[in-house]
């Protein structure tokens, strides 16, 4: 950090740091964890990255009579085991608390702070599990890797403003997080009282109709080998297939594969009761295991390809494409076509359409800039833990 000038040290977490592994008490003895008195942590939660809680408590009887330990708040918790990508993964306590055995617990001394330690070991977390293994997919991490693991750190001042630095970056990403859960939180509880006309915009007073979806779409069955490929997922709907991270799946001999138009619906046959599908915003080529439909008259595509991705929808397209067996489902047209949707007039369709596409702009907005956040964050840390 700008004026600090001192060259970094290399240190030994250990010599440095109180490290503690806890314990569980038996979970036989009911007052071992009642009434529940004292903060424990599993090392699933460390996952938390920043703990204010923890999801389970234990009696002070429970301290007594197990190998748990109180461990001081500000201090670094690594997970030694657990499952998935658990290991390795690391958190910083803002509140005393004990542990259980496959967490180590670093308490820093005066010379470490414990932001620059948390954010040093988290850019290290593939080098903590191959620690661990050798190979970074089995194995455990222990008390005495974690007391040798070394740390490149300068005089104390330049550690908490570094610290400092990256905590602000981690609270500013978790804000844009929470605005993101309070729009989506939003959009839900719109699409509820939209679609089941509670809530109408202003001037829209005449009742939906129920209308099959075959009075409203036809397949669209045009051929062609030319145009840029999409492809439809379960999030994202309609992508182009360039954008996918993933390898190209789709055939040498394209000569059969289908014409979508914008403003097309484009589904997954097999998967539609899981949400793929979406409207196009593009032309191209689809493969032929998908289905496309376009409209027949004058309806806002836009607006049912919200409608298809509701619970009501799913389950009713689940209900249409189940086979024999969970291998058999697919929910092809003209099949898709005898379920009925509620359209309102194509004034109102447009309007609820462009209503639910500036909430996802908003949120696409949010979702951009903490994309940026974290590869700021990335490049930050790169550069300083060399």
């Amino acid at each position: 950090m700008y004026g600090f000038v001192l060259p970094w040290e290399q240190r030994k977490l250990g010599e440095h740091s109180n490290i503690l592994t806890g314990g569980t008490p038996k979970t036989s003895m009911m007052n071992y964890w009642e009434p529940k008195e004292i903060p424990w942590l599993s090392s699933g939660e460390v996952n938390k990255k920043r703990l204010n809680e923890t999801d389970n408590m234990i009696s002070k009887e429970g301290l007594e009579n197990s190998s748990a330990h109180w461990v001081k708040e500000n201090s670094i918790m690594i997970a030694l085991a657990g499952q998935g990508k658990t290991r390795g993964t690391v958190a910083v306590n803002n509140i005393p608390l004990t542990t259980n055995q496959s967490i180590a617990a670093i308490e820093p001394d005066e010379t470490l702070n414990f932001e620059f330690i948390f954010q040093n070991l988290s850019k290290r977390y593939d080098e903590l599990r191959m620690m661990s293994s050798g190979d970074g997919t089995r194995g455990g991490l222990n008390k005495k890797i974690i007391y040798d693991v070394r740390i490149a750190a300068p005089i104390i001042e330049e550690q908490e403003k570094i610290g400092a630095f990256f905590k602000q970056l981690d609270n500013t990403i978790v804000q844009n997080e929470r605005k993101i859960d309070l729009l989506r939180q939003l959009k839900q509880a719109y699409l509820q009282r939209i679609f089941s006309q509670e809530l109408r915009f202003t001037g829209f007073n005449d009742n939906w109709e129920e209308r099959k979806i075959m009075d409203l779409f036809e397949e669209r069955v045009e051929r062609s080998s030319h145009g840029q490929m999409i492809s439809v997922t379960i999030g994202s709907g309609v992508v182009l297939a360039s954008s996918l991270d993933r390898k190209d799946n789709s055939s040498s001999d394209k000569s059969n594969y289908k014409v979508v138009r914008k403003n097309d619906i484009a589904y997954n046959s097999m998967r539609m009761w899981q949400g793929a599908s979406g409207v196009s915003p593009y032309n191209g080529i689809l493969s032929p295991a998908y289905t496309i439909i376009t409209p027949k008259i004058s309806v806002n595509s836009g607006f049912f390809a919200i409608q298809f991705k509701m619970t009501k929808s799913l389950k009713t397209f689940q209900k249409y494409s189940q086979g024999l067996t969970s291998d058999t489902w697919n929910l092809k047209y003209p099949a898709l076509g005898i379920i009925p949707m509620l359209a309102p007039n194509i004034t109102e369709q447009k309007r609820i359409y462009h209503f639910f596409g500036n909430l996802d702009d908003l949120i696409g907005k949010y979702e951009r800039k903490i994309s940026l956040l974290k590869r700021k964050k990335r490049a930050y840390l790169q550069k300083m833990f060399i």
